[in-house]
């Protein structure tokens, strides 16, 4: 292994400088277990109870304060269930340093019992998040392994597409194949990956779905996630498929 030149860091100031960034958005919200219903809160009522549109200003209230955030989560939750409002706040302080005792149990809880509520009425974001809290907090292996896979899966679309998008072309839109002999390298001198017959986006998602499968609480999550893959023709795993269905060179 060659010796690590700082210089040479893409991002400056290497992974020391990003740990202090990750450091930054860990620290906790003041008096966020104020904010928490009991630990034996009807969810059922909860998730039949909608969110009111909030009455005080948002510059009104400390801008570290979980009052702050429970107003915010309030504003983009708006006529939406308080289910998911409770659920956006306890991601939001769990995955905090020193969170709430009763949080995360709270949070679990809520996967347990009206998992397949979330799963089917959260947007793709809150999906996201909640699968990094499993990857940070799961109860299980199996809540932890399958939680940071989806996590880091659906991240790295959202980096892989953005750029694609940025040169203008849509996801489902299939770019010019050049000849093997006229293609770049990959990063870090990897093998490229076979485009007419690999397997690794097969092997990826079946760990992924296996995970989920073996665990009833991250289940729901998983299966919607997994199945937005299967379904939407616009990432990178359709244009795989799209590849594999006609004669490349």
């Amino acid at each position: 292994m060659p010796p690590h030149d700082p210089d040479d860091d893409i991002y400056a100031g290497g992974y020391r400088r990003l740990m202090r960034f990750l450091g930054k958005r860990q620290i906790p919200f003041e008096d966020a277990a104020a904010r928490l219903p009991p630990s034996d809160v009807d969810l059922e009522a909860l998730n039949k109870a909608i969110v009111p549109v909030p009455t005080q200003d948002l510059e009104e209230t400390p801008r570290f304060s979980a009052d702050r955030k429970w107003l915010e989560l309030q504003i983009e939750f708006q006529g939406k269930s308080q289910l998911e409002l409770l659920h956006g706040f306890l991601i939001a302080v769990s995955r905090r340093a020193d969170p709430p005792a009763a949080a995360l149990p709270l949070f679990h809880r809520i996967w347990e019992e009206q998992g397949h509520v979330l799963a089917a009425e959260l947007p793709v974001r809150w999906l996201i998040s909640a699968a990094t809290t499993f990857a940070d907090c799961g109860q299980t292996p199996e809540q932890r392994a399958c939680g940071m896979g989806l996590s880091t899966l659906f991240d790295l679309v959202k980096l892989h597409d953005s750029e694609r998008r940025a040169s203008g072309d849509a996801g489902d839109t299939r770019r010019r194949v050049l000849r093997p002999k006229k293609r770049p390298p990959l990063a870090f001198d990897m093998d490229p990956y076979s485009l007419r017959g690999g397997d690794l986006d097969k092997v990826m998602l079946a760990r992924l779905w296996a995970l989920g499968e073996h665990d009833k609480t991250i289940r729901p999550l998983a299966v919607r996630m997994l199945r937005m893959v299967m379904s939407d023709t616009r990432s990178i795993f359709a244009r795989m498929q799209d590849f594999k269905s006609e004669k490349m060179q």
